[in-house]
């Protein structure tokens, strides 16, 4: 040792001062030593359970392949087991009997099944056809009257609805006077799912209206004395699944398609399935889980074992009651990001981060983990959710391990291991709970307001935070402290006030997501071509009319060689010298100006990576000219061109993998639809005011695979015509407005895959062609068919069945109220 750094001092004291200092140095040492001796158990436990449970690299070549069956994004009808009769009497409840208002209420325990009861009685052909209106809210535990009030209008808006601020400033007088309005002489079916207060009735009695039309209320609950405070309600209390019936569930999700269980592991499918206690929640995620471990008794054993400690018995389960999840749904591209910035995806060479990540989230819905809400065109996950009871074990656990903890009204000072908080409702007190904590990971949900001293004193007191989500959240601004936040990975102000950033922005070098969609920011600060891992950067807003509003984005933007997402930005001569630089991009939405069309088509060819592209002029009279661009990205897969050009650019038709396709464009010359026919793989195809023949003609072979049609702006289309043959497999139509159209599209009735058809603006044109004795033979066979209209500035919709009960006189007058 270096005897410079030995205290002072001779003799006697100065023996003593370096007896005191070494033992000072043992015990520093003997404290590490310890530290690394229980860092080294934790990751011997940590494999220990990896290998409890089979868990495996995503590129290890042993994995036991796991059934992904193609129902399994949604509740498939292989998982509805022992209530099947139960549906079919719900549904005849439904949609015969008393035309006064009737109430249907399911009753039982969390995880028994009431969501999975309802939806499907939601969603059956029968009860969409049969009311004017549907709308499905999820309630929860924290829901106020307010909010059940302004969710029921916003479903029942339909198509677009007020913006969230608008509803925020609505009183309780305004609301109800809105249901009446939207509710006035419909035969409406509302659900509410998952209610918990008992006050729940004296929230919707006056304002779901009673006008002898037969509608129908339905709801969820897990509280038995809710429908002691309701008159004349039908009270149905779903039970647990008596043994036969969990367990050929169960052999469903454990053994797929055999559906057969070894003799070997007969007896521990039993003794597993004691411990679900008849919940078919509980059953699917472990018969999930099991599916993809080896069919060997030990290691089912094993599993059972631990199951104690995860489910617990049947009483445990009781538990949920206390703990909630209010039915939140999140974006999977939210959840992908916010996993990547928490350092939990693994590199892999051969797949990007959102590849690798994305293939864990299917791993989860595949093992009923994780439940699917809502998918896109190309049946992609779009938002998921967790149900009750898996929610229950992930709160226990995460909160045992100090992972991540819930804070809401009732919160208390929080353990100093904590790292990841989300704050539920409001910030009050948040910071003098956390103070002592280290913590990493800060979300915002339902937060009504938010004082600024609360940012600050943030990104002040905790510098090792990683994530700051304030999506929808009511901030302002950003305060100059953020860019101290040295390891911060994300930052999303979508939805936000946030209308300037901070240089020090640019300090965040290590920041992947940038998030501002649908905030305030009108420009990004030079500082921003310092941001050297930025992978996500999102910068644009929505106007009145739907059409984007681009972001200033400065030069030396080029320097962000990461990028995989930009949108969306304009292409002036600097901005183009920049873009070329970006070589991994995959998704870019850009506006063109001055002319550079040449210049964008050599960076867009150049962009190998590249899966969606947006491109527009300033308007729609504005020449487009991209015809130059001779070899396109080989993998673009979704396409948007808004401007004015004289044909289609013959590289489009090179496009092997384009699934989707939207064109605003004026000055075509040939038909988009002849000519767009032929591409082999296309899913979607959205159309704004691109053909001008009075007749419209899909052949006999055209668009075989095409599942979503939108035609917008067809002002000169009096006929539409669809050969048998034509578009089999489309499942949703948009057209309108078509004020020339005076007759349903002909030959309609050819596609028998079609869900729902939608006829925008064109209330008038639709209420005379229901007049006609042909129209409902050729829609008997659609679910749903909906036509909006607008009333300052709101779109709403109204149903076939309502408008053929209105007499001509009325529904002129109407019409002139509209107006």
């Amino acid at each position: 040792m270096n005897a410079a750094r030995l205290p002072h001092g001779r003799g006697l004291i100065g023996y003593i001062h370096k007896a005191c200092y070494f033992i000072k140095i043992l015990k520093l040492r003997h404290g590490i030593a310890t530290d690394i001796k229980d860092i080294k158990l934790s990751l011997a436990d940590i494999r220990r359970r990896a290998g409890d449970y089979n868990f495996k690299c995503i590129d290890q070549g042993d994995v036991i392949p796991h059934d992904s069956r193609v129902g399994s994004f949604f509740i498939p009808d292989a998982e509805v087991v022992g209530i099947e009769s139960t549906i079919d009497q719900l549904i005849d409840l439904l949609v015969s009997g008393t035309s006064n208002r009737s109430v249907v209420a399911v009753v039982g325990e969390g995880g028994l099944g009431k969501t999975t009861l309802a939806g499907k009685i939601y969603k059956n052909d029968t009860v969409k056809k049969h009311f004017d209106c549907q709308a499905w809210i999820t309630v929860g535990k924290e829901c106020t009257k307010m909010d059940i009030l302004r969710k029921t209008i916003q479903e029942l808006e339909g198509v677009t609805g007020s913006t969230h601020g608008e509803m925020d400033k609505m009183v309780e007088k305004a609301m109800l006077a809105t249901l009446e309005r939207q509710l006035k002489d419909k035969c409406y079916m509302v659900v509410f799912d998952d209610v918990w207060t008992t006050d729940f009735w004296g929230y919707i009695e006056y304002a779901l209206i009673e006008d002898n039309k037969s509608s129908r209320i339905m709801f969820t609950t897990r509280n038995r004395g809710i429908v002691d405070l309701i008159p004349f309600v039908y009270v149905y209390r779903l039970q647990p699944l008596p043994s036969d019936k969990a367990f050929e569930l169960f052999c469903r999700k454990a053994f797929g398609l055999q559906r057969c269980c070894p003799p070997e592991l007969e007896k521990l499918s039993h003794e597993i399935l004691e411990k679900c206690g008849g919940l078919p929640l509980a059953i699917v995620a472990v018969g999930g889980l099991l599916s993809n471990k080896n069919k060997v008794a030990f290691e089912w054993k094993r599993l059972l074992d631990d199951l104690g400690s995860q489910l617990g018995s049947h009483s445990h389960l009781k538990d949920c009651n206390k703990v909630l999840l209010e039915g939140y749904l999140i974006s999977c591209g939210r959840l992908v990001r916010l996993w990547i910035a928490e350092g939990f995806v693994p590199y892999f060479k051969r797949n990007t981060y959102e590849q690798v990540a994305e293939e864990f989230l299917i791993d989860l819905i595949n093992r009923s983990l994780v439940q699917v809400v809502e998918t896109n065109f190309v049946g992609r996950p779009r938002y998921c959710r967790v149900h009750d009871l898996m929610h229950e074990i992930i709160l226990r656990k995460t909160e045992c391990l100090g992972f991540s903890h819930f804070v809401n009204r009732e919160h208390s000072n929080l353990s100093s291991k904590i790292r990841r908080i989300s704050v539920q409702g409001s910030t009050d007190s948040v910071l003098e709970s956390i103070k002592d904590s280290k913590i990493h990971s800060v979300s915002l949900f339902n937060v009504d307001r938010m004082p600024n001293s609360f940012m600050t004193t943030l990104v002040v007191d905790f510098k090792l935070i990683k994530v700051l989500d304030f999506e929808d959240s009511p901030i302002e601004y950003l305060p100059e402290e953020v860019g101290n936040l040295f390891h911060l990975h994300y930052l999303s102000v979508k939805n936000t006030k946030v209308k300037v950033l901070p240089k020090s922005i640019g300090k965040l070098v290590n920041l992947e997501t940038f998030n501002l969609k649908c905030s305030l920011v009108t420009e990004l600060p030079l500082e921003i071509k310092n941001l050297k891992k930025l992978r996500y950067l999102l910068i644009y807003r929505v106007d009145s009319s739907d059409r984007y509003e681009m972001v200033k984005i400065p030069v030396g933007f080029g320097s962000l060689l990461n990028l995989q997402k930009l949108g969306y930005v304009e292409a002036n001569f600097e901005v183009l010298k920049e873009l070329r630089k970006l070589r991994h991009l995959r998704k870019l939405g850009i506006r063109v100006t001055n002319g550079n069309e040449k210049d964008l088509c050599a960076c867009i060819a150049n962009m190998e990576k590249l899966e969606c592209l947006v491109v527009e002029s300033t308007s729609r009279e504005e020449i487009l000219d991209i015809e130059s661009m001779t070899s396109p990205p080989h993998g673009l897969q979704s396409l948007f061109l808004r401007g004015n050009t004289k044909k289609l650019p013959d590289w489009i038709f090179k496009l092997e993998y384009i699934v989707r396709i939207g064109l605003d464009l004026s000055g075509l010359t040939d038909d988009p639809i002849r000519v767009l026919q032929a591409l082999p793989n296309l899913l979607e195809l959205r159309l704004w005011d691109t053909c001008h023949n009075e007749q419209l003609l899909f052949k006999e072979g055209w668009f075989q695979k095409l599942t979503r049609l939108q035609l917008f702006d067809f002002t000169g289309m009096e006929l539409m015509i669809i050969e048998k043959g034509a578009m089999p497999n489309l499942e949703e139509l948009g057209i309108g407005p078509c004020p020339q159209m005076k007759e349903i599209p002909i030959g309609i009735e050819h596609l028998r895959n079609l869900r729902i058809l939608w006829f925008y603006l064109m209330l008038k044109e639709i209420y005379y062609m229901i007049k006609d004795e042909k129209w409902k033979k050729i829609t008997q066979h659609l679910p749903e068919v909906r036509v909006t209209f607008k009333v300052e500035g709101k779109i709403f919709y109204q149903t076939p069945k309502y408008l053929s009960s209105i007499s001509p006189i009325d529904f002129e007058q109407s019409i002139e109220e509209v107006k």
